[in-house]
């Protein structure tokens, strides 16, 4: 999969710094991607003598096609619509003995044949190993010394410097990136802090507004007033704790057990939630009328706009949020459930209407399904990646490979497959054959790419990049 790292529209093609050698280069690649790539194909593309996106893709398997792999990282790269040319760096630890042609060197010019008949001709090419790097074209040692260059000379380039001093870092590897933003991937508890007393507070909660909710989650009002909580939390994700707000947490958590919610809430961080709420309505997940188990009347009719929000302890926005929530209508408290009988509808089985053709239905459809190739809000996407990496960190089981998916689904949404095979992973030891997580993991071993990812006016940035480290 791809990781691009243009930048937003209206900016230059690439960072203010200057690139002089090969090994500035080949510095500069671990730093785009945030982290040292392994088996791998890279290529850059180039505007004139400014480098574009950067794109990595796994090495193919011995007996894939040449052709078909070098035709799908042509489309990648396709939409760097100012590109005029590319750069590639085959990673990789297959011997290469003197005086013979490079490791890969067929599946390189394969790739360089494709790319040049695209008006995507290669300008340079190098293999790079653990012990050092030499330009795959090359075969005269009169210009290229065997064995190569030592990697000391990638490390100790100008322009690696430079971007340490400027505060850029990279990972070992994918997993090694994903692990340091979100430690909660290893195991239950990895790095949130919570104390065993927080960790049950959430789980009593979680349980609590799982049955209070069981049938309820897709109720117009229930659905709206979930949304809207989830919006609540968003602007302080970087500052939510779990240790302050385990009634949240546990309500959070206990709500992405829903498919429908937490199918909602992907399209939600990237359209925002009117529009993603509209799209809900639109496809029928909204059921139209009161659920199982709504209060009712003195005469016995039932209250339309009953919905269950939990408690805040600490003050502030989210706070504030809750309180409006609650003034908007009538609020089922956290003491109270209704009733979920029998008849009750399981959780994250809607009955949804059928399915409707408008505009905004589509919409959402094609944002899940990564057909969209409009702008997407990724501060939100940013900041949901945020939330649910300390979500997961207190939560075990359905919920757990819940937010471990959604994860993944923002990683894929920014391009970035490698690491959201990590999460699908841990998805996957939570809640063994999650069915969301085993869909996405065979998009990704498909080489899917989301539309907006193809774009370098739509594509995720590596400014992006930089603000979710730091509010990590």
């Amino acid at each position: 999969m791809s990781s691009p790292a243009s930048p937003a529209p209206g900016t230059p093609a690439s960072p203010s710094f200057v690139v002089t050698s090969p090994a500035d280069i080949l510095s500069y690649i671990p730093h785009a991607l945030g982290f040292m790539p392994r088996e791998s194909l890279v290529v850059l593309t180039t505007t004139g003598r400014r480098l574009g996106a950067t794109l990595r893709v796994d090495l193919p398997e011995a007996g894939a096609d040449p052709f078909g792999f070098a035709d799908g990282v042509l489309s990648f790269l396709q939409g760097d619509a100012d590109a005029d040319g590319t750069l590639v760096v085959v990673y990789t630890e297959e011997r290469w003995e003197r005086r013979t042609l490079a490791p890969r060197s067929g599946l390189v010019r394969t790739v360089e044949t494709v790319l040049d008949a695209a008006g995507l001709p290669v300008r340079g090419g190098w293999l790079v190993s653990r012990s050092g790097w030499r330009d795959v074209f090359c075969t005269e040692e009169e210009c290229c010394p065997w064995p190569g260059q030592p990697l000391d000379t990638v490390t100790l380039s100008a322009l690696n410097a430079e971007l340490i001093f400027g505060g850029s870092a990279f990972d070992a590897s994918a997993p090694d990136a994903v692990l340091r933003a979100a430690p909660s991937v290893a195991a239950q508890d990895g790095g949130s802090g919570a104390s065993a007393a927080t960790i049950r507070a959430v789980e009593g909660a979680q349980a609590h507004y799982a049955a209070c909710c069981a049938g309820r989650w897709t109720a117009p009002d229930q659905f709206r007033a979930t949304s809207a909580l989830w919006d609540a939390v968003l602007p302080c994700a970087g500052e939510f704790g779990v240790e302050a707000e385990p009634d949240v947490a546990g309500f959070l958590l206990a709500s992405v057990e829903s498919r429908a919610v937490r199918d909602f809430l992907l399209a939600s961080a990237c359209l925002g939630s009117a529009a993603a709420l509209d799209g809900a309505t639109g496809c029928g997940l909204l059921e139209p009328g009161p659920p199982a188990g709504t209060p009712s009347t003195a005469e016995g009719s039932p209250i339309a706009a009953a919905r269950v929000l939990p408690d805040v302890r600490s003050g502030g926005p989210l706070q504030d949020a809750v309180a409006a929530l609650r003034a908007a209508g009538v609020v089922i408290g956290p003491e109270t459930c209704p009733g979920t009988g029998p008849d009750a509808e399981p959780a994250g089985s809607p009955s949804a209407g059928p399915a409707s053709c408008g505009a905004e239905a589509l919409l959402y459809a094609d944002v899940l399904a990564g057909r969209h190739s409009g702008a997407i809000a990724w501060d939100r996407v940013d900041a949901m990646s945020i939330l649910l990496a300390r979500l997961a960190a207190v939560s075990d089981g359905e919920s757990r490979a819940a937010a471990l998916t959604m994860s993944a689904w923002f990683e894929y949404a920014r391009g970035r497959g490698s690491r959201a095979a990590v999460f699908l992973d841990a998805a996957e030891r939570a809640v063994p054959g999650y069915r969301l997580a085993r869909l996405l993991h065979e998009l990704l071993r498909r080489g899917g790419l989301p539309a907006w990812a193809r774009s370098r006016a739509t594509a995720w940035t590596t400014g992006a990049a930089a603000a979710l480290h730091d509010a990590a």
